[in-house]
């Protein structure tokens, strides 16, 4: 179907053996001699689908390479046979039947051990196999889901060695500039130059002119460059031959021609179809216990993330183009207004694209970045690698997207499908664009890519806007934050920003100004997008669902992770994160529970990040913490007594805290590690067992504390008052107030309490707190880190979504999903 099993690079050899003659074997394209592909998938076809075992074993008594044997979840690949050998089997002497059969018995105790999949358990995979194949060899099946295109083999798929030379000696063109930056990138991660191996699984889909849609690695003109800048790297890299020259094979880099026929739209329908199949053989996971879910137990995924899973680098580059490259606002008709509203199938071939894209990226274990090329130049994944339990070829396929255009491209994408759900809403002709409804799909897709990919983060974070993708989060967050239903949506955002404000680029680029007019009752303020993440979280806090609560100290961590790179807080986000203060220390709040003051503790870093570092350009905080003295006075001069009473008067006994900041049940906990500037893990002090980060060595016992119910009604302690006392970083506020107070006062008796706040403003410019403030802190930074909870959370909500737009025809059985609980009763509004 346009292209076989998955290939494995090899070069033939010649391999004599004694007194045997000479057998050749290659295990690669299936580009054998005398044998063309239509024949050759027919035999690995029948060969499967009969389930019949195939060894070749040389005569010789140690031909470990000659006899190479791939087993795979229970199946083997048989190797080809050269046209010039005979049908006649090589009589096997006693030696060589004990070796065979300790192999075998060896294989299958491997098999076992590695997902239970040896005896017992032999009669479902061959149902594994023979579906979830069969889908992804339909996916590319000729004039059925795509156009069958025969490359062309006299260029080989190679670019002209003079040209590509042209191409690097012009050092001043744009392409030879983004090649240095994705270098120096990629030597910034970590990565290095790319390896070469001789064996490997190839990463480059083959035939490229079999995938759906232009985008990461195919250009909108048909060429295909997936693994080009690694084959001119090798090539940059292969030794001088004795004339002075680079070996052809190594002066090349692989482009293989895909024609703009083959970016038809025409078999969407058909493509849909077998996709709905593919999903569903996948499904699994849902009926399994979310405390028993197992990633890498699942045989059907397994399958279909095999390294012999076919079609693979075609099915990725397929799905995540056809996402990618779908542009709501010239969706059908050449951009005409209302015509996106005529044709959905464009619209539910990217959804469900997404869907099966998330899917097929969420089991086994994560891709390895670091890239490996074989003789020829293309992107290759180790034997052994591949051959492991957990493994995920569609992980690895997304992990070394390394080239900047592709990374570019990519996140493009995300930010045109992201910023379709405001702008759909606020074009000059009402509901003239269409509107995407799988924006969850693509938060959990942007989310995998910022996980599994080293350089994507980096590259959105140094070389793009970031904050064109910060709008539409904050927008989503905004106006998601009272219907229960999305509270998943809500957490998936949070998380997404808290991976985003670990690092510093993301902080400083947060300063740009904020000029978006959005489809929402957000509070006019004049400022940057700091401003917006601050006066959003804020809204979530004040006016959102409860069922929020436990997203409280990732909030504040978010914004106190970029507190010290801004530079101008905006008048309204200072009165907002102010209000927020006064809202956490009030004593309906901060008795609430013995761990209620973390919130003001991470507040009072956000104020002291501000006032140590950014002391300019902050007036309109620094006032709005001068006219709240009180509050801050309250808390300083807090006292145990005050405390109980406070506390009795806040919560009768027969009245229960309505808020409880133990309590944790609505998501896994949130781990995140304190590092400073550079990226050093900090070492928390003795009493620093803050719930939002892990100690140093990323213990998860450590990051996750145990639920803790209300028993009874919290009543303070002189333990909780030590504890309390020695978490609140309040002096750096206190001296602020002790030197400011009585400028503010001496300015009000001098105009007889008439005094404008711009006045005031302006002498707060020309006051310099140098030599009045502790001495600065070091900058904290607390990074994510990924726990097996937070992976379970993402697991359940991903199939959630699916299951939830999945209903029309319904795919699946909500009375057996296990995974989550489906409540009919709120069906009608989006509830599971």
């Amino acid at each position: 179907g346009g292209g076989g099993n998955k290939d494995i690079d090899d070069e033939e050899e010649d391999l004599t053996t004694e007194g045997e003659g000479t057998v050749e074997e290659e295990q690669g394209d299936g580009d054998t001699k005398g044998e063309d592909d239509g024949d050759k998938n027919k035999k690995d076809d029948q060969s499967v689908m009969e389930g019949e075992e195939i060894t070749v074993v040389d005569s010789h008594d140690e031909s470990v390479e000659v006899g190479l044997e791939v087993s795979v979840k229970g199946k083997k690949d048989s190797p080809k046979k050269d046209e010039n050998e005979t049908d006649a089997k090589p009589k096997k002497n006693k030696k060589q039947e004990d070796s065979s059969a300790s192999d075998k018995e060896s294989e299958e105790s491997d098999q076992e051990e590695a997902g239970g999949e040896g005896t017992g358990d032999e009669d479902n995979e061959p149902l594994a196999l023979l579906v979830v194949h069969a889908a992804m060899h339909m996916l590319f099946l000729p004039q059925f889901t795509c156009e069958f295109y025969e490359e062309d083999g006299t260029s080989n798929g190679m670019i002209d060695s003079d040209s590509d030379e042209e191409d690097e000696n012009d050092s001043d063109g744009e392409e030879a500039r983004m090649r240095r930056n994705d270098k120096d990138g990629q030597a910034e991660a970590g990565l290095g130059k790319p390896r070469k191996i001789s064996k490997g699984i190839r990463l480059t889909p083959h035939p490229a002119g079999i995938v759906w849609a232009p985008g990461v690695g195919f250009s909108p003109d048909g060429k295909c460059h997936v693994g080009a800048n690694l084959a001119a790297d090798a090539a940059n890299n292969n030794t001088v031959t004795k004339k002075g020259k680079k070996s052809a094979a190594a002066a090349q880099a692989p482009v293989k021609l895909n024609p703009e026929a083959a970016y038809t739209r025409k078999y969407d329908k058909n493509r849909i179809e077998v996709l709905r199949l593919l999903l569903a053989s996948c499904s699994d996971p849902l009926f399994s216990p979310a405390d028993e879910y197992n990633p890498l137990a699942s045989r059907w995924m397994a399958v279909a993330v095999a390294a012999d899973a076919p079609n693979a680098p075609c099915l990725f580059y397929s799905l995540l183009n056809t996402v990618i490259s779908y542009d709501p606002s010239n969706s059908s008709f050449g951009g005409v207004p209302y015509s996106g509203h005529l044709s959905d199938t464009r619209v539910q071939l990217a959804e469900l694209s997404a869907q099966v894209l998330c899917v097929l990226l969420d089991c086994g274990l994560s891709g390895d970045p670091v890239p490996f090329v074989n003789q020829s130049g293309e992107p290759v994944v180790q034997l052994g690698e591949a051959y492991k339990v957990g493994f995920n070829i569609f992980r690895v396929l997304l992990a070394r997207i390394n080239n900047g255009k592709d990374l570019n491209t990519l996140y493009r994408g995300f930010v045109r499908l992201l910023r379709n759900m405001f702008e759909s809403k606020s074009s000059i002709l009402p509901s003239s664009q269409a509107r995407l409804e799988c924006h969850q799909e693509l938060l959990i897709l942007l989310w995998k890519t910022l996980e599994e990919n080293p350089l994507f983060l980096d590259f959105i974070l140094t070389r793009c806007d970031i904050c064109e993708l910060v709008v539409p989060i904050c927008y989503l967050m905004y106006v998601s934050r009272k219907d229960a239903a999305q509270v998943g949506l809500i957490h998936i955002c949070t998380f997404i920003l808290l991976k985003l404000s670990g690092e510093r680029s993301f902080g400083v680029s947060l300063n740009r100004p904020f000029r978006t007019k959005l489809p929402c009752d957000l509070p006019l303020f004049s400022g940057s997008h700091a401003d917006l993440v601050s006066i959003t979280l804020h809204k979530i806090i004040v006016n959102g669902s409860y069922r929020l609560v436990p997203l409280y100290s990732c909030f504040l961590t978010i914004v106190s992770n970029f507190s010290p790179y801004w530079r101008a807080m905006s008048l309204v986000a200072s009165v907002k994160l102010v209000n927020l203060f006064e809202l956490f220390s009030s004593p309906k709040f901060l008795y609430s529970s013995e761990k209620a003051y973390k919130h003001l503790a991470l507040l009072l870093e956000v104020f002291n990040n501000i006032i140590q570092y950014q002391y300019n350009g902050n007036q309109h905080l620094v006032y709005a913490i001068v006219r709240r003295k009180d509050s801050f006075g309250r808390l300083a001069s807090l006292t145990l007594p005050k405390a109980i009473h406070q506390c009795n008067k806040a919560f009768p006994r027969s009245e229960k805290p309505e808020y409880d900041a133990d309590v944790e049940d609505q998501v896994a906990a949130m781990t995140v590690q304190d590092v400073d500037e550079t990226g050093k893990p900090v070492k928390k002090e003795k009493d620093g067992d803050d719930e939002t980060a892990t100690a140093a060595d990323g213990d998860d016992d450590a990051a996750v504390p145990p639920v803790k119910k209300l028993t009874g009604r919290f009543i303070p302690t002189e333990a909780w008052m030590a504890e309390l006392r020695s978490s609140l970083p309040l002096e750096t506020v206190n001296r602020l107030l002790q030197h400011l107070v009585p400028v503010v006062d001496d300015m009000c008796q001098r105009k007889n309490g008439v005094v404008d706040e711009i006045e005031i403003l302006e002498v707060f410019k020309d006051i310099t707190m140098v030599g009045l403030l502790p001495v600065p802190h070091a900058i904290v930074i607390r990074k994510y880190q990924p726990n097996q909870y937070t992976s379970i959370w993402f697991t359940a909500f991903m199939w959630g979504v699916i299951f939830l737009r999945s209903q029309k025809p319904p795919i699946f059985d909500g009375e057996c999903i296990e995974l989550f609980q489906v409540s009919n009763e709120e069906e009608s509004n989006g509830g599971k």
